[in-house]
């Protein structure tokens, strides 16, 4: 045991040393924005700036996780020249991203790219793509463009990503709030949003499967289940779209549409999903009751591979809360209701594939799990407040809990 700690003592140090790495210079864009001085079109450019046209263009949901939320850009168009698209969603697999992920420094780039490029690339991806025309007077043409220009220099192009806060829709939405002088998002804000964070994120992620969804919902913490306004909200491709085709009163252009993809639902439950999660695991765990050795033998390694995975995820979640910026996991109650106690249970269902079940020490690990789950859940429900929407955790956990218990009681019971 004393050189199991050491080992891994000395791996989180390692670990650690490795993701220290020097921070480029990152473009804070509110900060900028408030520094950036304004300027008025003069005579000489008051038709270069009237030629030109910018638009908002959203990408739909795509193949990858990162891809079910969509994208956004800034396109600007000319009549003389190739248009230009504003992205910040640039990022590479290089050889520091994976490191830099796991620490939450999400760094990513604002590039100009060529538009027709841009949308093609999207296209060729089958997803949906519009234009939303942005109503802008040439003074506010010029201000977002030479704004535009500056922010993708190189020493400027690169920021620290944030799911909800800073992102390649809420850059636009700042941006375009910053045009208004500040009218957009006091509009947005006195308008609430109707789900919290969290409930949209699962409703896109189901454009994933089920066991995505479910793994990312363990993740978010408390700050996912605020209520929101609509300004929050824009962190959506399609929302921010939606609040700027409402706040101008205008239509936007549909490029493409996806000829296969799935929409995305305006309904859908993560909880009920999670109930026949619930049950599946609950059968593992019931398997052992059937008196066959072969049949044991099977439910321990299944139920150990389950309980395996569920705390080598308890055990990310709590390096994510402690160790690293990734902000959205701070103060995640989930480490309790699926916590690392899953790995003595994992441990005791593999060692009971020898000649003896582990089962006393099986019943006292999983009524453990299953007292501090209930107390968890107790405190949820007295004070719903205090306690972030875990129910997609607690239906699954409480049921194999519970199983697990009941199964190592029988057996118990049965052996005396």
């Amino acid at each position: 045991m004393k050189k199991l700690s050491v080992l891994f003592l000395s791996s989180l140090i390692l670990f650690g040393l490795l993701g220290k790495a020097d921070t480029p210079p990152l473009f804070q864009i509110d900060k900028e924005l408030d520094s950036y001085k304004k300027t008025v079109v003069t005579e000489d450019d008051e038709e270069r700036y009237s030629e030109m046209e910018f638009y908002l263009l959203t990408g739909g949901p795509g193949t990858m996780v990162w891809e079910n939320f969509g994208h956004s850009a800034i396109l600007l168009k000319t009549p003389d020249s190739y248009s230009i698209a504003f992205d910040w969603g640039i990022f590479s697999f290089d050889d520091s991203f994976f490191v830099n992920f796991a620490f939450g420094r999400l760094y990513y780039e604002a590039w100009a790219t060529y538009g027709d490029y841009r949308i093609e690339s999207l296209i060729e991806e089958d997803r949906n793509v519009s234009l939303l025309k942005l109503d802008l007077d040439n003074n506010q043409k010029k201000n977002l463009f030479s704004f535009l220009m500056y922010s993708t220099k190189e020493e400027n192009r690169t920021y620290l990503y944030d799911y909800f806060r800073d992102n390649c829709a809420t850059r636009p939405r700042d941006i375009y709030s910053w045009l208004t002088d500040g009218d957009f998002e006091r509009v947005l804000k006195e308008t609430p949003s109707k789900e919290t964070l969290r409930e949209c994120v699962e409703r896109h992620l189901s454009l994933s499967s089920f066991p995505v969804a479910w793994t990312i919902s363990y993740l978010l913490g408390p700050d996912t289940d605020k209520e929101e306004t609509m300004w929050e909200a824009c962190f959506l491709p399609s929302t921010l779209e939606k609040c700027i085709r409402e706040y101008q009163g205008d239509e936007e252009e549909k490029i493409y549409t996806s000829l296969s993809r799935d929409p995305v639902p305006e309904k859908w439950s993560l909880k009920i999903r999670s109930i026949f999660f619930g049950v599946i695991l609950s059968l593992l765990s019931l398997i052992p009751l059937l008196k066959r050795r072969a049949l044991e033998r099977i439910g321990d390694i299944a139920s150990g591979l389950v309980h395996l995975f569920f705390g080598i995820l308890s055990l990310v979640l709590i390096f994510f809360m402690f160790f690293t910026i990734h902000n959205v996991t701070k103060g995640n109650i989930n480490c309790l209701i699926i916590s690392p106690l899953c790995l003595i249970s994992s441990a005791l269902h593999f060692a009971s594939l020898g000649k003896k079940r582990r089962v006393k020490p099986l019943l006292i690990n999983s009524a453990l799990m299953l007292i501090v789950s209930l107390s968890v859940l107790a405190s949820r429900l007295i004070v719903p407040s205090l306690i972030q929407d875990s129910y997609a955790v607690f239906i699954p956990a409480l049921m194999l809990y519970a199983a697990e218990t009941f199964a190592s009681w029988w057996k118990t019971k049965h052996q005396e």
